[in-house]
């Protein structure tokens, strides 16, 4: 009864993640950038010295400098985010360590593919092969990350892996 509790929880973690995603994807590209503004704002107000005592023009050229780095960042960890729920998810199952791998690949890269072109279908954004990629490689950092989490805890309880 547990695991199936678990698994259900996980699922619609999985899902509402990717409900946050398509949220953010169906933003207009001026209110995406308005955002990605925003939070690198707030990231320099906190990294970087004196920023708040900078001319407005400085802070302006500092925060464009960023947005396209910030925002690829965003499209990794995001993603990441994503790849880690699924492969928690599916190692709730009884599945081998590569079908495990392979279908949190299959679900990531395939939302990622999905997304870019819902966003063919909003104003201002566009589709990018190059963002499927950094998603995906972000997607593959989180499920590496959790594969190596479940193989050292199940090794260390003497688990079947």
């Amino acid at each position: 009864m547990k695991i199936a509790y678990l698994r259900f929880i996980l699922w619609v973690a999985v899902i509402l993640w990717m409900v946050l995603i398509f949220s953010l994807s169906a933003q207009p590209a001026s209110e995406s950038s308005s955002l990605s503004g925003q939070t690198i704002r707030k990231v320099a107000e906190f990294t970087i010295p004196n920023f708040n005592n900078i001319s407005h023009e400085q802070q302006t050229s500092i925060i464009a400098d960023l947005q396209h780095t910030a925002r690829k960042t965003a499209h990794m960890l995001i993603y990441l985010a994503l790849g880690a729920l699924c492969t928690s998810v599916l190692s709730q199952y009884a599945l081998k360590i590569k079908m495990r791998l392979i279908g949190a690949i299959a679900i990531c890269a395939g939302y990622a593919i999905t997304d870019e072109l819902h966003q063919l279908f909003v104003k201002g954004r566009s589709a990018q092969i190059s963002d499927v990629c950094i998603d995906s490689c972000g997607a593959m950092i989180g499920i590496i990350l959790v594969m190596l989490v479940v193989i050292i805890y199940r090794r260390h309880y003497f688990l079947e892996v």
